[in-house]
């Protein structure tokens, strides 16, 4: 299923799979997707699923709601101690949220736990790169911020 949200003005477009939706359906309490741009040594990016809802969590779908935060750690730098939950802070930003909020996110239930990813579209890259706007291609790659740089 695919659908679109706003967060921080920005249209993101969120997918759900089939096996998401299901469990989405057999649950009885809301679940929130908290997706996390990590600023550090590097650029990382992070998905959490909670059953307690920010404020400012926007819904997807019924039992479902999704809350973009742009954050840091203390140890940015360890992504063990980031996985295994350490406590993020809210990076201080110069610049507008909506320039780093995703343009998709993927939401997917897999070996008995929730997995989820998001992606930028290269025109989005480009832009925050400083170049000139290209137009967008349908299907064209994603950048991978897993590792920081664009796929070709």
């Amino acid at each position: 299923m695919k659908t679109t949200i706003t967060l921080h003005g920005k249209t993101v477009l969120v997918e759900i799979s089939d096996a998401a939706r299901r469990m989405l359906a057999k649950r009885a309490r809301p679940l929130m997707c908290e997706v996390n741009l990590v600023f550090g040594c590097m650029l990382a990016k992070r998905v959490w699923f909670r059953d307690e809802i920010h404020a400012e969590a926007v819904p997807v779908v019924e039992g479902l709601s999704a809350w973009f935060r742009p954050v840091g750690y203390a140890k940015a730098c360890s992504f063990d101690d980031i996985d295994a939950g350490a406590k993020a802070f809210d990076y201080p930003m110069v610049a507008d949220r909506r320039r780093f909020t995703p343009d998709a996110l993927f939401i997917d239930y897999r070996g008995g736990e929730w997995v989820g990813d998001f992606t930028y579209s290269r025109a989005l890259l480009r832009e925050l790169q400083g170049a000139a706007p290209q137009p967008s291609v349908p299907g064209a790659p994603v950048a991978d911020l897993k590792r920081g740089i664009p796929t070709t």
